[in-house]
C-alpha cells in the first residue's frame, strides 16, 4: 500500500473490525418481534404497552433473554460500524479529491504542451476554462485586521463581565458583529458543584439511574 494513501489504510482497518463485531450477531439471529419492538419505540417512545411486550418477552425461555442480548450486541456493533464507515468515507473522499486536482493539473499541462484549449472525446470533453478571480494568501501575518475575524472561547460569566465593562457603544458594536455564538454547558463543572451539595439554578444531579450491561 502506498504512503499517499489519505490515511485509507487505518480507516479500512476499523471497518474491518467493526465489521468483524456486527457478523456475530447478523440479522437471522434476532427475531423479527425485538426488531418490530425497537422500531415501535424509536416511534411511539417507551410506552407502557411495549414495556409490558418486552416484559413478557423476557419472561420466557433463556434463550429469549439471549435473543435479546444478541440484538443489543447486534445494534452496538452497527453503530460502530457505521461510525468508522464515516471516517472511512471522509477519507475516501479526500483521497479521490487529491487524486482529480492531480490528474486535472496533468491534462491542462498537455492542453498547453499541445497549444489547444480542449480535447474531444466520443462522450466528453476535456477543456481548459478561465476560473475567476480568487484570493491566494501569501503571508497570513500580514493581513490587516480588518479582513479578520477572531473565535474565542472563554467562561461565559467573563464574557458578560467584559461587556458589562465596555462602554455602551462599545458594547453595541460587538453584539452586533458577532457572526456566531454558541454557549456550551460544562457538564462536569455542574457534577462538581453538586457533588458538593452546592445549588446550581436549572440544574440537578441524576441518581439511581441505571445502565444495561450485556455480558
Amino acid at each position: 500500500m502506498s504512503d499517499n494513501d489519505n490515511g485509507c489504510g487505518a480507516a479500512v482497518a476499523k471497518v474491518t473490525a467493526s465489521t468483524e463485531l456486527a457478523k456475530d450477531f447478523t440479522l437471522f439471529q434476532i427475531e423479527e418481534s425485538l426488531v418490530l419492538l425497537a422500531e415501535s419505540a424509536e416511534e411511539e417512545g417507551l410506552t407502557p404497552e411495549i414495556e409490558r411486550a418486552l416484559a413478557v418477552y423476557l419472561e420466557g425461555a433463556a434463550e429469549k433473554r439471549d435473543r435479546v442480548a444478541e440484538f443489543i450486541h447486534f445494534c452496538e456493533g452497527m453503530a460502530e460500524f457505521a461510525k468508522a464507515e464515516g471516517k472511512r468515507l471522509q477519507a475516501r473522499q479526500k483521497h479521490f479529491e487529491a487524486t482529480a486536482e492531480r490528474v486535472s493539473a496533468m491534462v491542462l499541462r498537455v492542453l498547453d504542451y499541445l497549444g489547444v484549449k480542449k480535447l474531444e472525446g466520443r462522450t466528453n470533453t476535456l477543456k481548459k476554462r478561465k476560473c475567476p478571480p480568487s484570493v491566494k494568501i501569501i503571508d497570513d501575518a500580514k493581513v490587516p485586521a480588518e479582513f479578520k475575524h477572531i473565535t474565542v472561547t472563554l467562561p461565559l460569566p467573563q464574557w458578560q463581565e467584559l461587556l458589562a465593562s465596555s462602554g455602551e457603544e462599545f458594547r453595541k458594536a460587538v453584539l452586533s458583529g458577532i457572526r456566531k455564538q454558541e454557549i456550551s454547558v460544562e457538564l462536569e463543572a455542574i457534577k462538581q458543584a453538586l457533588n458538593l451539595e452546592k445549588t446550581v439554578e436549572g440544574a440537578d444531579l441524576v441518581i439511581n439511574r441505571f445502565k444495561l450491561q450485556v455480558i
